[in-house]
């Protein structure tokens, strides 16, 4: 569009430097509508540091309770506080067996299309068999209303204690297809001893490294 006459004087009286300025000033706004914007988290107390317990000591929770936005869907598990053991990240850490089996659930936003990474950090409760503590983490679409994404997983507590627990970092992807999602953590062990989470995140990822997950 050819500028104004006003313009045009305004650019030829102003110096050189200041003639740039203005030029780059202009430009600014479109080189901010290119910008995405920074993605947002989407899952809430991943580390499970609310509420608080207190220290060396543990709190179970049972089927329909709630551990800040997660929710206990079966059995009950038990949620430890400062000091009880070692944890990944800050001070509590999760045992997905209390007396029993349990299985815990968080509901997320999610963008179709977008990929997602899933990680957190796996030990297991050394106080008590079976060696081998089983689970699965679980990504379930809405509106497909089955799994989409399942990573079944083990851990081996031989050699660990409480205050060596070995804490593995675990990772899987999905893509989403509907606007929400929920994610599950279940143990499989059975005994009252189980596998033990902390640190969990979700985390939006290029879509060239999530595989298609089809309905």
């Amino acid at each position: 569009m050819p500028r104004s006459p006003q313009v045009s004087r305004l650019v030829r009286a102003l110096p050189p430097v200041c003639a740039a300025a203005l030029s780059i000033a202009a430009a600014a706004p479109a080189a901010q509508a290119r910008t995405a914007p920074a993605p947002v988290p989407a899952l809430a107390n991943g580390g499970f540091e609310a509420p608080v317990i207190p220290a060396n000591a543990f709190i179970r929770y049972g089927t329909g309770s709630t551990i800040g936005p997660w929710r206990v869907t079966q059995g009950n598990v038990d949620l430890t506080g400062a000091n009880f053991w070692q944890t990944a990240d800050g001070r509590q850490s999760l045992d997905l067996e209390g007396s029993e089996s349990g299985t815990i659930e968080q509901q997320l936003s999610t963008h179709i299309g977008g990929c997602y990474t899933v990680t957190f950090a796996l030990a297991g409760n050394p106080d008590g068999g079976p060696t081998i503590k089983r689970g699965y983490a679980r990504v379930v679409q809405h509106t497909l209303g089955r799994p989409t994404v399942q990573k079944n997983f083990i851990f081996n507590t031989a050699g660990k204690s409480r205050t060596n627990m070995g804490y593995i970092p675990q990772r899987f992807r999905f893509r989403a297809f509907a606007p929400t999602s929920t994610l599950t953590f279940a143990s499989t062990t059975g005994g009252g001893y189980g596998p033990v989470i902390d640190a969990v995140n979700v985390t939006q990822s290029n879509p060239a490294v999530c595989s298609l997950v089809r309905p």
